[in-house]
């Protein structure tokens, strides 16, 4: 082989190495299934954090469905990275696109976190509703209902 025929091919061995290493690089898919919604009332608002810090404040993911004939709504989200993540859900009955609160700042629309997690005084903890994704992975929120 002469020289010219082998730095083409060290040159392709290079390409493929690097091209191929950029294809390991999985994606993973996440299936959100909210449950406990009077039927035909609403939309169901799904906002996806990537980490404490963004956590409630400024999601990766932000997502709305209209609640359907059983009370239910199913989020696919897409090609996501492996790692921590939290969910949480409004259910905006009166389809105004925000949480109505009463006087003390408490939702009087029903809310729900990833792990059925709930707060005492105000949302649970970016801990308590975390989760790791490492492949395909599905959920369930139900609304009113805490963690058992």
């Amino acid at each position: 082989m002469r020289k010219t025929e082998r730095n083409w091919s060290l040159l392709l061995l290079i390409t493929f190495l690097s091209v191929s290493g950029f294809a390991e690089e999985v994606k993973h898919q996440l299936i959100v299934k909210v449950s406990g919604a009077k039927p035909y009332t609403g939309q169901a608002y799904l906002s996806l954090f990537s980490s404490q810090e963004n956590y409630l404040k400024n999601p990766l993911v932000k997502k709305s469905k209209p609640i359907d004939n059983l009370g239910q709504a199913t989020f696919v989200i897409d090609h996501l990275d492996s790692g921590t993540y939290a969910v949480s859900v409004v259910h905006d009955e009166d389809n105004n696109g925000k949480l109505n609160r009463g006087i003390m700042g408490i939702p009087t629309e029903l809310v729900g976190f990833s792990n059925n997690a709930k707060g005492t005084f105000g949302p649970p903890a970016f801990k308590e509703t975390s989760f790791k994704i490492s492949e395909k992975k599905t959920i369930e929120i139900v609304f009113g209902k805490a963690k058992e």
